[in-house]
Protein backbone atom coordinates (compact mmCIF):
# COMPACT_ATOMS: atom_id res chain seq x y z
CA UNK A 1 0.00 0.00 0.00
CA UNK A 2 1.34 3.40 -1.13
CA UNK A 3 2.13 5.88 1.54
CA UNK A 4 -0.08 9.06 1.66
CA UNK A 5 2.26 12.18 1.43
CA UNK A 6 0.09 14.74 2.84
CA UNK A 7 1.28 18.92 2.14
CA UNK A 8 2.80 20.68 4.33
CA UNK A 9 3.84 24.56 4.55
CA UNK A 10 7.47 25.32 5.44
CA UNK A 11 8.59 28.60 5.85
CA UNK A 12 10.81 31.33 3.96
CA UNK A 13 13.69 32.06 5.55
CA UNK A 14 13.43 35.50 7.64
CA UNK A 15 17.08 36.62 7.95
CA UNK A 16 19.88 37.54 5.37
CA UNK A 17 19.58 39.71 2.22
CA UNK A 18 16.16 40.91 1.32
CA UNK A 19 15.63 39.69 -1.91
CA UNK A 20 11.70 39.54 -1.55
CA UNK A 21 9.64 35.71 -1.62
CA UNK A 22 10.50 35.11 -4.86
CA UNK A 23 13.83 34.16 -4.44
CA UNK A 24 12.73 31.91 -1.52
CA UNK A 25 10.79 29.80 -3.64
CA UNK A 26 13.19 29.69 -6.22
CA UNK A 27 15.39 28.54 -3.35
CA UNK A 28 13.10 25.76 -2.59
CA UNK A 29 12.76 24.56 -6.25
CA UNK A 30 16.71 24.28 -6.13
CA UNK A 31 16.47 22.87 -3.05
CA UNK A 32 14.33 19.75 -4.48
CA UNK A 33 16.94 19.78 -7.74
CA UNK A 34 19.61 19.33 -5.60
CA UNK A 35 17.92 16.04 -3.24
CA UNK A 36 16.58 15.02 -6.89
CA UNK A 37 12.96 15.65 -5.68
CA UNK A 38 10.84 16.53 -8.22
CA UNK A 39 8.75 19.89 -7.93
CA UNK A 40 6.32 22.58 -9.38
CA UNK A 41 5.87 26.07 -9.97
CA UNK A 42 2.42 27.04 -9.38
CA UNK A 43 1.27 30.79 -10.81
CA UNK A 44 -2.39 32.41 -10.04
CA UNK A 45 -2.84 33.42 -14.12
CA UNK A 46 -6.93 34.48 -13.20
CA UNK A 47 -9.25 36.17 -10.90
CA UNK A 48 -12.35 36.46 -11.33
CA UNK A 49 -14.68 38.80 -8.73
CA UNK A 50 -12.66 39.30 -5.48
CA UNK A 51 -9.36 38.22 -4.66
CA UNK A 52 -6.37 38.44 -1.86
CA UNK A 53 -3.34 38.02 -4.71
CA UNK A 54 -2.37 39.24 -7.42
CA UNK A 55 -1.97 38.08 -10.33
CA UNK A 56 1.43 36.66 -10.70
CA UNK A 57 1.63 35.81 -7.45
CA UNK A 58 3.77 31.92 -7.06
CA UNK A 59 4.00 28.81 -5.13
CA UNK A 60 6.85 26.28 -5.14
CA UNK A 61 5.97 22.40 -4.71
CA UNK A 62 7.63 19.41 -4.43
CA UNK A 63 7.09 15.90 -4.61
CA UNK A 64 7.37 15.30 -1.18
CA UNK A 65 4.76 17.81 0.54
CA UNK A 66 6.71 20.63 0.95
CA UNK A 67 5.27 23.90 0.03
CA UNK A 68 5.93 27.81 0.06
CA UNK A 69 3.94 31.03 -0.97
CA UNK A 70 0.37 32.02 -0.81
CA UNK A 71 -2.21 32.39 -4.13
CA UNK A 72 -4.93 33.09 -1.50
CA UNK A 73 -5.74 34.08 1.94
CA UNK A 74 -4.56 30.56 3.14
CA UNK A 75 -7.49 28.89 1.95
CA UNK A 76 -6.79 26.68 -0.80
CA UNK A 77 -3.16 26.53 0.00
CA UNK A 78 -2.55 22.88 0.95
CA UNK A 79 -5.29 21.81 -1.87
CA UNK A 80 -3.20 23.43 -4.30
CA UNK A 81 -0.26 21.52 -2.95
CA UNK A 82 -2.06 18.25 -3.44
CA UNK A 83 -3.26 18.68 -6.52
CA UNK A 84 0.64 20.06 -7.94
CA UNK A 85 1.95 16.71 -6.84
CA UNK A 86 -0.39 15.06 -9.35
CA UNK A 87 0.81 17.32 -11.81
CA UNK A 88 4.29 16.57 -10.64
CA UNK A 89 3.76 12.65 -10.54
CA UNK A 90 2.01 12.98 -14.19
CA UNK A 91 5.05 14.76 -15.27
CA UNK A 92 2.23 17.41 -17.12
CA UNK A 93 1.31 21.40 -16.22
CA UNK A 94 -2.00 21.68 -15.86
CA UNK A 95 -4.67 24.71 -14.94
CA UNK A 96 -6.49 24.53 -11.90
CA UNK A 97 -9.20 26.46 -10.82
CA UNK A 98 -10.86 27.33 -7.41
CA UNK A 99 -14.24 29.36 -6.49
CA UNK A 100 -16.81 29.75 -8.41
CA UNK A 101 -16.96 26.55 -11.26
CA UNK A 102 -14.56 25.00 -9.84
CA UNK A 103 -14.82 21.36 -9.62
CA UNK A 104 -13.31 21.42 -6.08
CA UNK A 105 -16.76 22.30 -5.07
CA UNK A 106 -15.86 21.52 -1.47
CA UNK A 107 -13.73 24.23 -1.23
CA UNK A 108 -15.11 27.37 -0.95
CA UNK A 109 -13.07 31.21 -1.49
CA UNK A 110 -14.44 33.57 1.26
CA UNK A 111 -14.31 36.18 -0.99
CA UNK A 112 -16.87 34.70 -3.27
CA UNK A 113 -14.60 34.65 -6.38
CA UNK A 114 -12.85 32.12 -7.86
CA UNK A 115 -8.96 32.25 -9.21
CA UNK A 116 -7.26 30.07 -12.19
CA UNK A 117 -3.66 28.07 -11.36
CA UNK A 118 -0.86 27.10 -13.89
CA UNK A 119 0.99 24.48 -12.70
CA UNK A 120 4.49 24.41 -14.22
CA UNK A 121 5.50 20.63 -13.48
CA UNK A 122 9.32 19.54 -12.85
CA UNK A 123 10.73 23.10 -14.08
CA UNK A 124 14.16 23.00 -16.20
CA UNK A 125 17.12 23.25 -13.59
CA UNK A 126 18.76 25.38 -15.93
CA UNK A 127 15.77 27.74 -15.49
CA UNK A 128 15.93 27.73 -12.23
CA UNK A 129 19.28 28.59 -11.91
CA UNK A 130 19.10 31.84 -14.44
CA UNK A 131 15.65 32.85 -12.06
CA UNK A 132 17.75 32.58 -8.99
CA UNK A 133 21.24 34.35 -10.27
CA UNK A 134 18.70 37.01 -12.02
CA UNK A 135 16.71 37.78 -9.12
CA UNK A 136 20.05 38.16 -6.41
CA UNK A 137 21.58 40.48 -9.41
CA UNK A 138 18.20 42.98 -9.19
CA UNK A 139 17.65 42.62 -12.23
CA UNK A 140 14.15 43.43 -13.90
CA UNK A 141 13.40 40.43 -16.50
CA UNK A 142 9.68 38.03 -17.18
CA UNK A 143 9.44 34.24 -17.89
CA UNK A 144 7.33 32.90 -20.20
CA UNK A 145 5.14 30.25 -19.64
CA UNK A 146 3.41 28.26 -22.35
CA UNK A 147 0.72 26.10 -20.70
CA UNK A 148 -0.18 23.69 -23.91
CA UNK A 149 2.94 22.81 -24.05
CA UNK A 150 4.31 22.76 -20.51
CA UNK A 151 7.16 24.95 -21.61
CA UNK A 152 9.23 28.06 -19.48
CA UNK A 153 11.88 30.17 -20.51
CA UNK A 154 13.33 33.50 -19.23
CA UNK A 155 12.77 36.34 -21.83
CA UNK A 156 15.05 38.54 -20.74
CA UNK A 157 15.04 42.06 -19.02
CA UNK A 158 11.62 43.70 -18.89
CA UNK A 159 11.20 47.68 -18.41
CA UNK A 160 9.99 49.08 -15.01
CA UNK A 161 6.39 49.16 -15.34
CA UNK A 162 5.75 45.79 -17.86
CA UNK A 163 3.10 43.92 -16.58
CA UNK A 164 2.63 40.67 -15.94
CA UNK A 165 -0.54 38.82 -17.63
CA UNK A 166 -1.82 36.44 -20.36
CA UNK A 167 -0.36 37.33 -23.82
CA UNK A 168 -2.10 35.20 -26.40
CA UNK A 169 -1.17 31.53 -25.12
CA UNK A 170 1.17 32.07 -22.97
CA UNK A 171 2.02 33.63 -19.75
CA UNK A 172 4.03 36.52 -18.54
CA UNK A 173 5.24 36.24 -15.46
CA UNK A 174 7.19 39.75 -14.84
CA UNK A 175 10.00 39.81 -11.95
CA UNK A 176 10.92 43.58 -10.47
CA UNK A 177 13.69 43.43 -7.46
CA UNK A 178 11.99 44.30 -3.54
CA UNK A 179 12.41 47.40 -2.88
CA UNK A 180 15.84 48.72 -1.71
CA UNK A 181 15.73 51.37 0.95
CA UNK A 182 18.78 53.03 0.82
CA UNK A 183 19.11 54.78 4.27
CA UNK A 184 21.54 57.97 4.82
CA UNK A 185 21.94 59.05 8.18
CA UNK A 186 21.90 58.99 12.66
CA UNK A 187 21.21 57.79 15.50
CA UNK A 188 17.29 57.11 16.39
CA UNK A 189 15.60 57.82 13.14
CA UNK A 190 17.91 55.60 10.72
CA UNK A 191 18.33 52.58 13.54
CA UNK A 192 14.03 52.60 13.78
CA UNK A 193 13.76 52.45 9.89
CA UNK A 194 16.60 49.86 9.76
CA UNK A 195 14.44 47.76 12.10
CA UNK A 196 10.94 48.51 10.54
CA UNK A 197 12.22 48.50 6.69
CA UNK A 198 13.48 44.46 7.79
CA UNK A 199 10.26 43.38 9.05
CA UNK A 200 8.81 44.48 6.23
CA UNK A 201 11.19 42.39 3.87
CA UNK A 202 12.80 45.39 2.28
CA UNK A 203 16.56 45.46 1.21
CA UNK A 204 17.89 47.51 3.24
CA UNK A 205 21.27 49.39 3.06
CA UNK A 206 22.42 51.63 5.58
CA UNK A 207 25.20 54.42 5.66
CA UNK A 208 25.83 55.49 9.36
CA UNK A 209 27.24 58.53 10.15
CA UNK A 210 28.07 57.32 13.96
CA UNK A 211 29.28 53.79 14.76
CA UNK A 212 26.04 53.08 17.22
CA UNK A 213 23.62 52.90 14.43
CA UNK A 214 26.50 50.83 12.48
CA UNK A 215 26.34 48.35 14.97
CA UNK A 216 22.69 48.64 15.48
CA UNK A 217 21.97 48.34 11.42
CA UNK A 218 24.70 45.10 11.14
CA UNK A 219 22.77 43.45 13.91
CA UNK A 220 19.64 43.58 12.45
CA UNK A 221 20.97 42.30 9.26
CA UNK A 222 21.11 45.53 7.33
CA UNK A 223 24.32 45.98 5.06
CA UNK A 224 25.71 48.91 6.67
CA UNK A 225 28.82 51.05 5.79
CA UNK A 226 30.86 54.08 8.77
CA UNK A 227 30.52 57.56 7.31
CA UNK A 228 33.10 59.37 7.96
CA UNK A 229 32.62 62.94 7.40
CA UNK A 230 30.20 65.08 5.22
CA UNK A 231 32.48 64.54 2.36
CA UNK A 232 32.41 61.07 2.47
CA UNK A 233 30.90 59.96 -0.48
CA UNK A 234 30.83 56.37 -0.85
CA UNK A 235 29.33 55.14 -4.40
CA UNK A 236 26.06 54.60 -3.64
CA UNK A 237 24.01 51.07 -4.47
CA UNK A 238 20.96 53.07 -5.93
CA UNK A 239 19.05 51.39 -8.59
CA UNK A 240 15.71 52.33 -10.00
CA UNK A 241 14.31 50.56 -7.69
CA UNK A 242 15.53 52.36 -4.82
CA UNK A 243 14.36 54.64 -2.07
CA UNK A 244 17.23 57.29 -0.61
CA UNK A 245 15.98 58.85 2.72
CA UNK A 246 18.40 61.11 4.84
CA UNK A 247 17.86 60.90 8.47
CA UNK A 248 19.99 63.73 9.96
CA UNK A 249 19.20 66.59 12.30
CA UNK A 250 22.94 67.89 11.32
CA UNK A 251 21.84 68.96 7.84
CA UNK A 252 25.48 69.83 6.98
CA UNK A 253 25.97 66.21 6.47
CA UNK A 254 23.78 66.89 3.66
CA UNK A 255 24.39 68.38 0.80
CA UNK A 256 27.34 66.62 -1.05
CA UNK A 257 26.03 63.32 -0.37
CA UNK A 258 22.32 64.41 -1.38
CA UNK A 259 24.01 65.93 -5.03
CA UNK A 260 25.28 62.35 -5.40
CA UNK A 261 22.04 60.65 -4.68
CA UNK A 262 20.18 62.99 -7.06
CA UNK A 263 22.31 61.72 -9.72
CA UNK A 264 21.38 57.96 -9.25
CA UNK A 265 17.84 56.97 -10.81
CA UNK A 266 16.37 56.18 -7.70
CA UNK A 267 12.83 56.10 -7.88
CA UNK A 268 12.61 58.46 -4.38
CA UNK A 269 15.00 60.83 -2.85
CA UNK A 270 13.54 62.04 0.42
CA UNK A 271 15.10 64.12 3.40
CA UNK A 272 13.57 64.18 6.84
CA UNK A 273 13.12 67.79 8.79
CA UNK A 274 10.67 70.68 8.69
CA UNK A 275 9.61 72.70 6.13
CA UNK A 276 12.19 75.52 7.29
CA UNK A 277 15.20 73.01 6.95
CA UNK A 278 13.68 72.03 3.74
CA UNK A 279 13.94 75.01 2.45
CA UNK A 280 17.28 76.00 3.46
CA UNK A 281 18.48 72.14 2.03
CA UNK A 282 17.11 73.61 -1.29
CA UNK A 283 19.56 77.35 -0.71
CA UNK A 284 22.24 75.01 0.21
CA UNK A 285 21.94 73.00 -2.74
CA UNK A 286 21.54 75.73 -5.32
CA UNK A 287 24.43 77.57 -4.17
CA UNK A 288 26.46 74.30 -4.43
CA UNK A 289 25.79 73.83 -8.16
CA UNK A 290 22.72 71.61 -7.86
CA UNK A 291 20.34 72.47 -11.05
CA UNK A 292 16.64 73.30 -9.65
CA UNK A 293 15.20 70.36 -11.55
CA UNK A 294 17.59 67.74 -9.98
CA UNK A 295 16.16 69.46 -6.60
CA UNK A 296 12.34 69.06 -7.20
CA UNK A 297 12.96 65.47 -6.94
CA UNK A 298 14.06 65.83 -3.46
CA UNK A 299 10.50 64.83 -1.07
CA UNK A 300 10.62 66.99 2.05
CA UNK A 301 10.25 66.65 4.66
CA UNK A 302 9.63 63.24 4.03
CA UNK A 303 7.12 60.91 5.02
CA UNK A 304 2.67 60.01 3.64
CA UNK A 305 1.93 61.47 7.49
CA UNK A 306 2.97 63.88 10.48
CA UNK A 307 4.35 65.39 11.64
CA UNK A 308 5.88 62.65 13.37
CA UNK A 309 7.60 63.06 16.59
CA UNK A 310 9.34 60.16 17.49
CA UNK A 311 11.57 58.04 15.44
CA UNK A 312 9.50 55.20 15.04
CA UNK A 313 6.35 57.15 13.84
CA UNK A 314 8.56 58.64 11.52
CA UNK A 315 9.93 55.53 9.96
CA UNK A 316 6.32 53.93 9.95
CA UNK A 317 5.44 57.30 7.68
CA UNK A 318 8.52 57.44 5.71
CA UNK A 319 7.94 53.15 4.43
CA UNK A 320 4.09 54.29 3.55
CA UNK A 321 5.42 56.93 1.09
CA UNK A 322 8.12 54.75 0.02
CA UNK A 323 5.72 51.96 -0.61
CA UNK A 324 3.13 54.65 -2.45
CA UNK A 325 5.97 55.86 -4.52
CA UNK A 326 6.58 52.10 -5.37
CA UNK A 327 3.48 51.68 -6.33
CA UNK A 328 3.39 54.36 -8.86
CA UNK A 329 6.23 53.82 -9.94
CA UNK A 330 5.77 49.86 -11.17
CA UNK A 331 2.44 51.46 -12.46
CA UNK A 332 2.37 51.35 -16.32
Amino acid sequence: MQDIVVPRRIALPANGPAHGESVGLFDLLQAGIDEGVPQALVTLVEVEGGASRAIGTQMAVLADGRYAGYVSGGCVEAAVAAEAMKAIAAGEDTILRFGVGSPFFDIKLPCGGSIELHVHACPDPKLVAEVRRRLRERAAFAVEFVPAEGAAQVIGQVAPGKRTGWRDESFLRCYAPVTRLLLIGRGAEIEQAVRIGTAAGLDIVALCADEQSLATAEGLGATALLLTSPRDVPDLPADAWTATIFLFHDHDWEPVLLAAALKTDCFLVGAMGSRRAHGQRRERLLAAGVGQPAIERIRGPIGLFGPARDAASLAISILAEVTERRIAFDAP
